[in-house]
């Protein structure tokens, strides 16, 4: 996912390769974001999870998913992580 996360922008479109990706996710199958080391899944309830080193949260749609993984790709940018 390192091309996706590299040309990845800040607003929300459908054509974003973050979003794109998330979109694309199947029940029961994970990607895998190594620059924040960050697995997203859609689980068996239908349900987008996130889960990192430090968290591991669910999202009932796509878009709030996307808006927090989207952030910590920022803020690991800001801080040069």
């Amino acid at each position: 996912m390192s091309e996706q996360t590299a040309q990845q922008i800040n607003v929300y479109e459908e054509w974003d390769p973050l979003f794109y990706a998330i979109c694309n996710i199947q029940q029961g199958s994970s990607e895998y974001i190594s620059e924040i080391k960050v697995t997203l899944i859609k689980n068996q309830y239908g349900l987008y999870e996130m889960i990192s080193e430090f968290n591991h949260e669910c999202y009932c749609n796509k878009k709030d998913l996307y808006d927090c993984v989207s952030e910590i790709l920022s803020n690991c940018l800001l801080n040069g992580k």
